[in-house]
């Protein structure tokens, strides 16, 4: 709670020095803006847990043939009438103590070593001469079991531990996904904000020198030097810069209103100024030749392809018919004390062995048979979505270079428009000092002039926005399938 809070003092310290200094003194940065937004948006957070989550939870799959420790105690006692040929007793109590290792080998061996020890009391017994009412008995155990059909070779444990990290990983990467694409988001709307804000000065701009107009004209008509005519003009042109000003103010109050939801605060919290764009800058950026890398959702994909083949596997392999062969070996020791029942159990005098084969077949063939062909499906599947998410990729990569060029493109052919307009527009309001030019012909060159400058940013801001989608494809140490 305590990060959060200062990290929401740090965004409001920034945005307040902004609201402080102004553009001149100080902006907010898409660096800063960035930084924000991945420590306040609770979207981007969410993200972030979740692919640290799945990252962390990958390595539920390093279990799978790593040895395991167990142990078992008991202690009760039977009381149920008991009579054999050489022992009566009323009462049997048992203490049953077991700890071991056991471990599953990639190659399908399943092992499991172990040493137990029993204390044994005979309560109201008749006991043959020389036999102890007490004693103990140890027994060193080994178990071994290795499958010949179903899980042979320990393909279902390997595909069970692929499922686990294949999984894992397309959740990490879908989730590193969603961060990416956020952050692209949030740095489009930034520019989305900060080109609006262009946009207000350039129509603020067009309104004052309109209105300058029409002072002027007002002037000269109460001098009877000027026609009416030209004075309604001027107010027509006021009352039109004037409306595409408030068009873009709303605009950019919209812009405002996404750019604060990136920052996970209220929509109509004042905003800082922003970078101005860099015309000279923005012409000369420029694009990878070749796509820097695959997309992470492609990556995602992949996973997803193989998760598919591993639950394939799986299914086909825990429901074969399983013919395992098994044995056990166990040297055992009793006495009435304990150390000397553990020292004869270290000798195979009294040893157990027994070896075995333990069959299991499923029956309902039909269920068997729509389970693996809906398995196979499902692996198709994930193999048609990877093949399309990877043709998409290069059809987006062709169209985003492409695009990029003609904004380029627009770019430089806005910037000659605009020097075009303000050099006509010099000139026409130098002739109407002179008189040899109309009012209404310099109203329509200012408007003119505003358009192309309006243009101009936005052609500008098509460029930024289309630049930060490269990051998409960005090359990540994250790769599906690995």
């Amino acid at each position: 709670m305590k990060m959060k809070n200062n990290a929401r003092t740090v965004s409001i310290f920034i945005i307040g020095l902004s609201l402080l200094f102004g553009q001149d003194g100080f902006a907010l940065s898409l660096s800063d803006y960035l930084g924000s937004v991945q420590k306040q948006s609770l979207n981007f957070k969410a993200s972030d847990e979740q692919a640290e989550a799945s990252a962390l939870k990958s390595r539920e799959a390093d279990l799978f043939f790593s040895p395991k420790l167990f142990a078992n105690a008991r202690v009760g006692h039977d009381a149920k009438l008991s009579m054999t040929s050489t022992i009566i007793y009323d009462d049997l109590k048992m203490q049953n103590y077991s700890l071991g290792v056991s471990q599953e080998f990639r190659f399908g061996l399943q092992t499991k070593l172990s040493y137990a020890v029993d204390r044994t009391e005979i309560v109201g017994g008749v006991l043959p001469a020389g036999t102890p009412s007490t004693f103990w008995t140890a027994a060193p155990t080994l178990e071994v079991t290795m499958p010949l059909w179903g899980n042979g070779f320990g393909r279902t444990t390997k595909a069970t531990e692929e499922v686990t990290r294949q999984q894992n990983l397309a959740d990490q990467l879908n989730a590193e996904s969603q961060k990416q694409t956020f952050l692209v988001g949030a740095e489009a709307a930034y520019w989305r904000l900060a080109s609006a804000q262009e946009i207000v000065s350039v129509q603020e701009r067009a309104v004052k020198q309109a209105q300058e107009i029409l002072n002027y004209l007002k002037r000269k008509s109460s001098m009877n030097l000027a026609e009416g005519a030209d004075v309604l003009q001027a107010k027509a042109s006021v009352e039109a810069t004037t409306y595409q000003l408030t068009l873009a103010q709303n605009q950019a109050k919209a812009a405002r209103r996404q750019f604060n939801t990136y920052l996970n605060q209220d929509a109509e919290t004042a905003v800082p100024i922003l970078d101005t764009l860099n015309y000279d800058q923005i012409q000369q950026a420029q694009i990878p030749a070749t796509r820097p890398g695959d997309r992470i959702d492609v990556k995602a994909a992949q996973a997803q392809t193989l998760l598919a083949k591993s639950s394939s596997i799986l299914v086909s392999e825990r429901n074969k018919p399983t013919v395992d062969v098994f044995g056990s070996y166990a040297m055992n020791g009793q006495d009435e004390k304990l150390n000397e029942a553990m020292e004869q159990a270290g000798r195979a005098k009294r040893d157990t062995a027994f070896v075995g084969v333990r069959l299991n077949v499923p029956l309902n063939l039909s269920a068997l048979a729509d389970a693996r062909a809906g398995a196979a499906k499902a692996e198709l599947a994930a193999d048609y979505s990877l093949q399309y998410r990877t043709f998409a990729q290069t059809q987006d990569w062709t169209n985003l270079v492409q695009q990029f060029s003609e904004a380029k493109e627009n770019l430089r052919l806005t910037a000659n428009i605009v020097n075009a307009q303000k050099a006509k527009l010099q000139n026409e309001r130098t002739r109407l000092r002179q008189g040899r030019t109309t009012t209404y012909q310099v109203l329509l060159f200012e408007q003119d002039f505003s358009q192309s400058e309006v243009s101009h940013v936005q052609a500008a801001a098509q460029i930024l926005g289309l630049q930060s989608q490269i990051k998409l494809y960005q090359a990540s140490n994250l790769e599906g399938g690995k």
